[in-house]
C-alpha cells in the first residue's frame, strides 16, 4: 500500500535465484549425496531507512518435504539499496530423496512444471519464492506467504 505522507516508501521485496543444486538422486543409491542448494537471494529496500537483518534460517521444500536448510547472512541496506546474498541450504544428516518424492520430482521435471519452495525470514517479514527446478539460472520473484491454522 502506498504511503499518501510519503509516496516514496515501498515495502521490502526479495527474490531468489537457484544457481545450483546437488544431490537430487534416489536415497538408497550409491554415492548418493545430501540435497545441497546454491542460492542467491536478492533484497531491495523500498523503505526510507537504512535496514537491518541479522541472519535467518532459509528452508527449501519440494511438494511441501523440507530438502534442505541454510542461513542467510547478516546484512545492513541503506534506503531505496539493493543486495544480493549467497546462500547455501544444506539436507545435512539426509541422503538422498524419498523414492516417492523422487518419482514425483522425476515426473514434474519431464512435464517443466518442477518448482521448489524457498521460504526464509527478512527483516521481520516472511517470504517464500516458488523457484523452477529446470537447471536454468532464473529470478523467481518472491511473495509473502498466507497461512491458515
Amino acid at each position: 500500500m502506498e504511503s499518501i505522507a510519503n509516496p516514496d516508501e515501498k515495502p521490502t521485496t526479495c527474490s531468489v535465484e537457484l544457481a545450483g543444486f546437488q544431490g537430487l538422486q534416489p536415497a538408497p543409491s550409491p554415492g548418493a549425496t545430501s540435497p545441497a542448494f546454491d542460492l542467491i537471494l536478492r533484497v531491495t529496500n523500498g523503505h526510507t531507512f537504512t535496514l537491518r537483518h541479522g541472519g535467518g534460517d532459509v528452508v527449501v521444500s519440494y511438494a511441501g518435504v523440507p530438502l534442505a536448510h541454510g542461513r542467510t547472512p547478516s546484512f545492513e541496506l541503506g534506503d531505496k539499496d539493493v543486495v544480493a546474498l549467497p546462500v547455501k541450504a544444506t539436507g545435512a544428516g539426509a541422503v538422498g530423496i524419498p523414492g516417492d518424492l523422487l518419482l514425483l520430482m522425476t515426473d514434474e521435471r519431464r512435464w517443466g512444471v518442477a518448482q521448489l519452495q524457498v521460504e526464509f525470514t527478512v527483516a521481520w517479514n516472511t517470504f517464500a519464492c516458488d523457484v523452477e527446478l529446470d537447471g536454468n539460472p532464473r529470478v523467481s520473484e518472491c511473495y509473502k506467504p498466507t497461512y491458515v491454522n
